[in-house]
């Protein structure tokens, strides 16, 4: 008999399985033709160009396409079809790319069969053989620290963009390439059938990415942050904050820790207004998928992209200050840009406090200081500040608490590199 047999798991299809398929295989092919065998996550199904077998199921043995009434996706990895008697049945599916080549040959053996055509077994070969997720190019440097961002920092050696930087614990700079820098390959890709999503987090770094000069000639511009600058600061912010390493890894030990299920709790509930929209999100698939099973990278992204928009959330009701160095003594920056310093309270959950503060050089020139209104625990320097006021610091700082800010506040914030902002060799 003619038909594929696609095995999509390392274990076999069960012996049970296997024999109901040798004992009615030739009696269903009498009747319709029998194109391929396809091993989901819990079941094999047979499909044939007239009906879907499920020999695992008790209470569902066979349904025919022309009772079904409706097809379509239920999360990464299901298939959910409901029967003319309004019943509806879920199929799980090894992988996303299953769920999706599974979808494209069920709804044309559906429309075949109620258009009255045969669905041959070279229909679904090519169906499935062209099928491809589109991911240019497949293999893609993305930056955790974005090349514009660092070519502020940096300086141009003949024609190649460089940064000095020191390893904490060093006395000596290292010159490295900004091209290469902190580079990783489709670090922030996302696994999915979807043509949209694999490479949705560095298409969102991208667009952020693109207005960061817009941003710093608004400040350049202005005594005040404008409107849109403030929108672009708010959301470069968390960006970049959870691009880092140190963020990843943090986030990474939660989600494979026993506060895993309390962190994700706690980072979708700014989806939700009630307790009652809290527990309906916890039913969805995008949440049961970011949930359960092994973290992967892909998940983590997921994961991340959530979290953005929880800081994100949070930082934009704070008061927002932006800080102009003086000429020649300009900002540092590190392979961790945000200081975000949580001061949480005693027994409260979540990264936010009346106590917050979050510290982040935008430039060389320029660093955006958040806090709340009100806060004791807020930096005594700012904290009568004008919110969105532009502060020089010469006018606000003495030298010495300028070098404890560039100190204590972005140089021990870092993971482990240093930025310097300039073009400086130091050798140990």
């Amino acid at each position: 008999m003619n038909y594929n047999l696609f095995q999509r798991k390392e274990t076999e299809i069960s012996q049970k399985e296997l024999d109901w398929i040798d004992e009615n295989l030739d009696e269903i092919s009498k009747k319709e033709n029998v194109l391929f065998i396809f091993q989901a996550e819990h079941e094999a199904l047979v499909i044939t160009n007239k009906s879907i077998y499920f020999p695992n199921r008790k209470s569902l043995l066979k349904v025919q396409y022309s009772q079904i009434n409706k097809i379509k996706i239920r999360g990464d990895f299901h298939i959910e079809f409901t029967h003319l008697d309004l019943k509806k049945y879920t199929i799980v599916f090894v992988s996303p790319i299953d769920k999706v080549k599974m979808i494209l040959a069920l709804n044309l053996l559906k429309k075949n069969e109620a258009n009255k055509v045969e669905t041959t077994f070279e229909d679904i070969e090519n169906l499935f053989n062209d099928f491809t997720v589109i991911k240019f190019p497949p293999n893609q440097d993305q930056h955790k620290l974005p090349q514009v961002y660092l070519k502020e920092f940096g300086y141009l050696n003949k024609e190649q963009w460089m940064v000095s930087i020191i390893k904490k614990g060093e006395k000596f700079t290292r010159q490295k390439s900004i091209g290469s820098f902190t580079a990783e390959t489709n670090v922030f890709d996302i696994e999915s059938e979807d043509d949209r999503f694999p490479r949705m987090f560095e298409s969102l770094n991208c667009d952020l990415e693109n207005l960061y000069h817009e941003m710093l000639k608004d400040l350049d511009d202005n005594d005040e942050i404008p409107d849109k600058c403030w929108e672009i600061i708010v959301q470069f912010t968390p960006n970049m904050m959870i691009r880092s390493d140190f963020w990843r890894s943090f986030i990474k030990g939660i989600l494979e820790s026993e506060h895993k299920n309390t962190f994700l709790e706690i980072t979708i509930s700014v989806l939700s207004k009630s307790y009652e929209d809290l527990q309906s999100l916890k039913e969805k698939d995008f949440y049961k998928l970011i949930s359960e099973g092994e973290l992967t990278n892909s998940k983590l992204n997921r994961v991340l992209i959530l979290f953005l928009n929880y800081i994100f959330h949070h930082l934009k009701p704070l008061k927002l200050i932006v800080l102009e160095a003086p000429d020649g003594n300009e900002f540092y920056t590190s392979d961790c840009p945000v200081n975000f310093i949580p001061n949480q309270i005693e027994g409260k959950l979540g990264l936010f406090s009346i106590n917050t503060e979050v510290y982040f050089p935008l430039s060389p020139k320029y660093l955006a200081y958040f806090h709340f209104e009100g806060s004791e625990n807020s930096n005594p320097i700012f904290k009568e500040l004008k919110n969105r006021g532009i502060y020089k610091v010469i006018d606000i700082m003495s030298e010495e608490e300028y070098y404890n800010l560039i100190q204590n506040l972005i140089i021990k914030a870092s993971d482990e590199l240093i930025i310097i902002p300039k073009e400086l060799k130091l050798k140990g």
